[in-house]
């Protein structure tokens, strides 16, 4: 479970292909999660160098997202590898209030009504369930409610850019997360772009729903 949040976040993190999460509520507990994003290929390897990954290989394992899918809930798991870069993958949870991702307020489904909540208490409660490992490979990019600290999006662009370098630092901050929810009923969708930087830098959560 640990690793699917993070997995789950990392995906919303980090763009070069426009990231995107896909949430369709099933019934009044469950819910079926798309998410896909990529990276450049100077932040690739970047984070190839950083992490002591080969240079030569993908970033994304089709098996050990499958795997990490299922050790989460996730069932019907499927992923696919577009390019040497990216990731996509889906998984439906059934039972999604026994789920942590319900836990921590960052997907409800119930009474017909879908939400997907980000803000600093997820992002901090997603941290805190990761071994030392996992926390490290968040612990590179800084984020201000990890750092504890508020920040305006040019602050936290030139503190990226300070370690990484300018076009790591824009690609995290001017790219952009769309989220599409749709209803159990499949009538009812609710579609939106927000801007990582933006997403980031929030000191208060932000939320999405959609209601039959």
């Amino acid at each position: 479970m640990k690793k699917l949040c993070l997995l789950i976040l990392s995906s919303l993190l980090f763009t070069a292909c426009q990231p995107q999460i896909s949430i369709k509520a099933e019934g009044d507990d469950g819910a079926t999660v798309f998410f896909s994003t990529g990276f450049s290929e100077s932040t690739a390897k970047t984070l190839k160098s950083l992490t002591g990954a080969d240079s030569s290989s993908p970033l994304f394992n089709k098996n050990d997202i499958l795997q990490l899918l299922r050790a989460g809930g996730a069932e019907n798991a499927t992923a696919n590898i577009p390019s040497q870069t990216e990731i996509a993958a889906t998984g439906t949870i059934r039972k999604l209030s026994q789920n942590r991702l319900s836990q921590i307020g960052l997907i409800k489904s119930e009474k017909g009504t879908l939400t997907l909540t980000i803000g600093p208490r997820q992002i901090v409660s997603f941290y805190g369930m990761l071994n030392e490992d996992e926390k490290s490979y968040l612990d590179m990019i800084m984020i201000p409610a990890l750092l504890g600290e508020k920040m305006s999006v040019a602050e936290y662009r030139e503190l990226l850019s300070s370690m990484y370098g300018p076009s790591f630092a824009d690609e995290i901050i001017k790219g952009k997360l769309t989220i599409l929810l749709t209803s159990a009923s499949g009538k009812k969708k609710v579609r939106q772009e927000v801007t990582l930087g933006d997403l980031l830098c929030a000191d208060k959560e932000m939320a999405w729903t959609v209601r039959d």
